[in-house]
């Protein structure tokens, strides 16, 4: 008796890595870390569990590569917001169009951003490395929005705005992404760094 020949598709190494990667995405967006398998996402991209392994020796190397390839098409997004805004606009225009992104991004993926500001589901060292790079990437964009200012006072608005930004989308996620509260949450993301900053400096 012969086996049935396996009727997966062809891809090549870097073709199966990213069906991988976004079967990984979709199912972390629905669902926390504690709750989505490595069968599940073998079964979602057309993938055996040993072959998931073989580009992802873990579960949680699983993740954070979901993770990652989230926060990558954010940057993106971002980059493409700041790219078309008028030559010259300013510092508060720029923060402006840096919160629409993060906004369009979590009401795409309602399920990932809540469960991982939430801590719905421990989330593995690697995502947490993660997250923590992109928020030191943020910050890092913010002061090149700003004039250069070496004063305590300037890193913690900005911090302040980034930890804002993200409780913020949280709960306007909560409250199932409202575009009619949308205005709400930028008018008070932005009144609330330049009331730390004192003004925008650009």
């Amino acid at each position: 008796m012969t086996s049935a020949p396996d009727r997966r598709r062809r891809l090549s190494a870097e073709q199966r890595r990213a069906a991988i990667v976004a079967a990984a995405c979709a199912g972390f967006d629905e669902r926390p870390f504690d709750q989505v398998t490595v069968a599940d996402v073998a079964r979602a991209s057309d993938s055996s569990e040993p072959l998931v392994y073989h580009y992802f020796p873990t579960k949680a190397d699983l993740y954070a590569a979901s993770v990652a390839h989230r926060l990558a098409e954010l940057d993106d997004a971002v980059t493409a917001a700041l790219d078309a805004l008028p030559a010259g606009s300013g510092a508060r225009d720029r923060v402006r169009v840096v919160v629409d992104a993060h906004l369009t991004h979590a009401a795409r993926h309602p399920g990932a951003w809540a469960s991982a500001l939430d801590g719905v589901g421990a989330e593995p060292t690697e995502a947490e490395l993660a997250r923590a790079a992109a928020r030191v990437a943020h910050l890092d964009r913010l002061a090149g929005f700003l004039h250069p200012d070496p004063r305590p006072e300037r890193h913690y608005a900005l911090a302040g705005h980034v930890a804002l930004l993200d409780g913020v989308t949280r709960e306007w996620v909560r409250r199932g992404s409202r575009e009619d509260e949308r205005p709400a949450v930028v008018t008070t993301v932005l009144g609330s760094l330049q009331g730390g900053l004192g003004d925008w400096g650009r």
